[in-house]
């Protein structure tokens, strides 16, 4: 028995339509990354332990957490 999938569909990627999403799923997206950015930002501060090369590390992590949380939001 073989198995078959959808047709495969000819447009280029770029031409097709993008999905619209729930205003519910941008809303748990967006809090979702905006929470780890803002825990690694706290995890990055002076009194918290660990080196310093890694404290800019995971600073520079959460930095690019809250980038991705603004751009969640602001995509749709």
């Amino acid at each position: 028995m073989s198995a078959t999938g959808p047709p495969a569909s000819t447009e280029p990627l770029e031409d097709r339509p993008h999905p619209q999403q729930c205003l519910a799923c941008r809303v748990i997206g967006t809090a979702a990354l905006g929470g780890v950015g803002l825990y690694a930002l706290q995890m990055s501060r002076a009194s918290a332990p660990g080196s310093p090369l890694g404290k800019r590390i995971v600073g520079g992590v959460g930095f690019g957490f809250l980038i991705a949380s603004y751009l969640r939001w602001a995509q749709g």
